[in-house]
């Protein structure tokens, strides 16, 4: 029993760590950016109560009724992700990929700016410790010391977040008991801050002509709840019950802390305009001087966990969207023993170059507030649409999930309006770099499809007899002895007409084995399972591989896993070498062929296809080829380019001979 409740403790201390990192240090910024852009001025009861009841309710409402009791609960085999609820829903009709990629290409898109206003935001706080921090000198050294923290922390991604992270877990069970009980201290003698628990308040503020910012405010409102959509894509780090358990611990500390910013404004509203240069910083302010270091200190931790929960949701939506054809090959590394633990090179690379220039460009965390959070509106819109097709099938008539998952899309929709605004002010970066994320995943998507259309399947039995002759044939240099092409679609009689075409036609490639295997994703995350036709020889197999979206181990891995069962069901023969180190040598070398298509006549494309096959073409010249998923010592990779022609098949006239007595050609064509 005991050894169960430590389990269960190191489970809830993990994702204190691991999850709620971003939610949590929430309130290092969004009731001091609401102010500061209402404008000191307008600081009064009114402000405070209305503001607080907008997001003690929106952290009610979405992080709580929608995001811990009803999308954790739509985990793919206690996997989570936009992508992982795609994969869920995505044969109810290929329309839905057009919200999973819009979501995810705009959770991706805002993820970069996470770290970097979380850290500003940490880092600001030490204008209240000293003045003159507030000067030009001061911001310059803000923006230096962001570069380094940020700098530091992307460098760090290649060891693991699980040996980074394991500090995490007690850093935020620090940080959370220090802001709930910092904020309780704030309620004595300024109880009149309950009053914003009554949720009209707030709606009457909303609409009231004492609200400076008018709609705008529900932008601003709307970061409390930022970290809800990452929260779902690391479910796997601690599993959903540890999150659901530690939850109503995490909403107790972050209302306490919002209520007790608002309790100090509202007993220092006269005079909480005293601090010059950034204005308002509530979360350290309403701290007696001896506590703000430590409280900075702390927030920098916070700071830090905040952008590790983001960072490995970003590496899981990218992997997955990956496994699920929506994005081409990058290279995945695995820094610990766990296969889950996922450290993607180019993604980390591009946050932290886009981290940075945020800091640089922006330099304040009010500026950075302005533009963040839009694309946020977006991906939980869309994950709200997947959630509804989810329940619809899962649970039937559920009619009261249908009403919640509507209000859910409403207020969201609400919230997206709202943060249109920021579009002035610089939104319109983030939302260009979804609208890029987007084109690329549709484009990918498009690409495979059109490939798919003008390449022609040909009966493998046709070609056994050649490809036997080959495997015999010693005027050819052999260039492995285990030959494997991916193929696509799972016809096991057929075969892509370019494979045969570089196999006969550019080589001949003598082997001893030829393997052409299609790899098909299914929605299971870690199902494993293949179909093999060998057709009565030992030297040519048609293998079908259905793999999970979370399966990534190199390919090579699963192949000898098939070969060694095969040997153990007597399927098939298979050759071995009878001189070798170990039992995976003895399987012989594998030359893997990938094949790229290089079309010709794309003009006769719509423009929309076009587009998509020039993008699909830049970026497979932008990533290469997923090396590691080849990776083996006893592996080597090639990629060769196969025409493919773009142009519809139409009837072919014959040539025809014209012979010198035109009577005679006429009979002769007469007789033909």
């Amino acid at each position: 029993m005991k050894q169960k409740k430590r389990v269960r403790s190191g489970f809830l201390l993990a994702a204190l760590g691991m999850i709620y990192g971003d939610i949590g240090t929430s309130p290092l910024y969004v009731l001091k950016y609401i102010v500061a852009e209402s404008g000191e001025s307008a600081v009064g009861e009114a402000l405070i109560l209305g503001a607080l009841s907008l997001i003690l309710w929106t952290l009610l409402l979405l992080a709580t009724v929608k995001g811990v009791l009803l999308l954790l609960r739509a985990d793919n085999q206690g996997e989570g992700g936009h992508f992982a609820l795609f994969a869920l829903v995505r044969d109810r009709g290929h329309w839905l990929l057009f919200p999973a990629a819009l979501g995810g290409a705009a959770l991706l898109a805002d993820s970069v700016l996470t770290p970097a206003l979380t850290f500003t935001a940490a880092v600001e706080g030490s204008f209240t410790l000293v003045p003159a921090a507030s000067s030009g000198l001061g911001s310059r050294g803000v923006v230096l010391l962001v570069f380094f923290l940020l700098s530091a922390l992307f460098m760090l991604q290649g060891l693991g977040s699980r040996r980074t992270g394991r500090f995490l877990g007690p850093i935020m069970l620090t940080w959370f008991l220090f802001i709930g009980a910092t904020g309780a201290l704030q309620l004595s003698g300024a109880f009149t801050v309950l009053r914003a628990l009554d949720p009209r308040l707030g709606v009457r503020f909303l609409f009231s002509s004492l609200n400076p910012m008018g709609f705008a405010l529900l932008g601003l409102v709307f970061l409390s709840v930022t970290g809800t959509e990452i929260l779902y894509a690391n479910l796997d780090f601690s599993g959903r019950k540890a999150i659901t358990r530690a939850w109503p611990f995490v909403l107790l500390c972050l209302c306490l802390s919002y209520l007790g910013q608002g309790a100090w404004f509202l007993r220092t509203a006269d005079a909480a305009t005293g601090l010059s240069g950034e204005g308002i910083d509530p979360f350290f302010q309403m701290l007696s001087p001896g506590l703000r270091i430590p409280a900075l200190l702390l927030a920098l931790s916070a700071a830090w966990a905040a952008s590790q929960t983001v960072i490995n949701g970003s590496f899981t939506l990218v992997s997955e969207a990956i496994r699920l054809n929506l994005l081409p090959p990058l290279e995945i590394r695995y820094p610990s023993a766990s296969i889950r633990q996922e450290y993607i090179p180019a993604v980390n690379v591009l946050m932290w170059l886009f981290s940075c220039t945020a800091v640089a460009v922006f330099q304040r965390g009010q500026r950075m507030a302005s533009v963040y959070g839009l694309t946020i509106a977006i991906s939980m819109l869309t994950t709200t649409v997947m959630l509804f097709v989810y329940y619809r099938r899962k649970q039937g008539k559920a009619w009261p999930i249908y009403c919640l998952l509507a209000v859910f899309g409403l207020l969201e929709t609400f919230f997206l309006a709202a943060s249109m605004e920021k579009l002035l002010t610089g939104g319109v970066v983030t939302l260009l770099m979804t609208l890029f994320l987007l084109a690329a995943m549709l484009s990918w998507d498009r690409g495979e499809a059109i490939e798919r259309r003008f390449s022609a399947r040909l009966p493998l039995r046709d070609y056994l007899a050649q490809l036997e002759q080959l495997r015999s044939d010693t005027d050819y240099l052999k260039t492995a002895d285990n030959l494997v092409y991916i193929d696509r679609g799972n016809e096991t009689e057929t075969v892509d007409q370019a494979i045969l075409y570089s196999v006969l036609d550019r080589g001949p490639k003598r082997a001893e084995a030829y393997w052409f295997v299609s790899v098909n994703t299914d929605s299971e995350p870690y199902l494993q399972r293949y179909r093999v036709e060998t057709f009565g020889t030992d030297c040519v197999f048609r293998l079908n591989l259905d793999l999970g979206y979370k399966c990534s181990r190199p390919l090579t891995w699963y192949l000898k896993d098939v070969f060694l069962d095969m040997e153990r069901k007597r399927l098939a023969p298979i050759s071995r070498k009878p001189y070798c180190l170990s039992e995976d040598s003895a399987l012989g070398t594998f030359h893997y062929c990938v094949l790229r298509r290089r079309g010709s006549g794309a003009e006769s494309l719509s423009t929309a296809d076009l587009w998509a096959m020039r993008m699909r073409s830049l970026l497979q010249g932008l990533t290469g080829i997923r090396e590691e998923w080849y990776t083996d010592e006893n592996t080597d990779v090639e990629v060769e380019w196969i025409p493919l022609s773009l142009i519809e098949e139409a009837p072919i006239e014959r040539i025809r001979r014209l012979l010198k007595d035109p009577e005679a050609s006429d009979k002769s064509e007469t007789e033909e």
